[in-house]
């Protein structure tokens, strides 16, 4: 007997849309003002600024791409966990400073929204 496929429902094609939109949003940023991430970058004394921002904005584009498609959307789910795991870590890890607290926690809970798109074991 032939799988059969279902089409995502409209909550959660709504709901993937709006888990990318945090990534689609600083990607804009990213393209428009490329000097100040990459400096941002090597403050943080990472070597090659510039190309961490290009495979960022890569992985940032393709997984969302994905994750909003629903094609593949594992893949993209795991690609922006690639960029914002480390991300987070680096760049928002002083829990000290309230407002970096804040960016912490979002990022966990968009953490939280990944994993269950990378969860869904093929399910649309």
């Amino acid at each position: 007997m032939p799988e059969q496929t279902t089409r995502p429902s409209l909550l959660n094609r709504v709901a993937r849309v709006l888990l990318c939109l945090v990534f689609l949003h600083s990607l804009i940023g990213k393209l428009t003002g490329f000097a100040g991430p990459a400096g941002a970058i090597a403050a943080k004394g990472l070597p090659l600024a510039p190309l961490l921002l290009v495979m960022a904005m890569a992985l940032m584009a393709v997984g969302s791409a994905l994750v909003i498609s629903g094609w593949k959307a594992r893949l993209g789910a795991v690609l922006l966990l690639v960029f914002l795991v480390p991300t987070t870590l680096i760049f928002h890890g002083d829990v000290g400073d309230a407002a970096e607290r804040i960016q912490l926690l979002k990022n966990l809970a968009i953490v939280g929204g990944l994993l269950l798109v990378a969860d869904q074991d093929g399910r649309p």
